[in-house]
């Protein structure tokens, strides 16, 4: 016996497997790192109140593969200058407008 949707149901019924889609932010960072330049690519990142700038290499380094510093602080990473990924975080609070470009 199983629950499903709160209610219990009998015998081995098939239970759906979800598969985990990767995000926008994984596949971006998958194809930068095993499939292009990686020096070509800049993060943008929260560090307490304050946005640093790092290359890719270099953020990966000092998160030590996100173990320090998690994805979820990434704010907006560039390519070749040209901004290709912001966080929805940073749409909906104009951090960028507001926090980075001030410097």
């Amino acid at each position: 016996m199983y629950y499903m949707n709160g209610v219990m149901k009998r015998g081995g019924g098939k239970r759906s497997k979800r598969r985990r889609r990767k995000g926008m932010l994984e596949e971006l960072l998958s194809k930068a790192i095993y499939a292009d330049d990686a020096s070509a690519y800049t993060v943008i990142y929260r560090d307490r109140d304050i946005l640093k700038e790092l290359s890719l290499e270099e953020f990966l380094r000092l998160s030590e593969n996100f173990q320090s510093i998690p994805a979820s602080r990434i704010v907006c990473i560039k390519r070749y200058g040209t901004e290709i990924y912001y966080s929805a975080r940073a749409k909906k609070t104009s951090v960028l407008n507001d926090e980075y470009n001030d410097e």
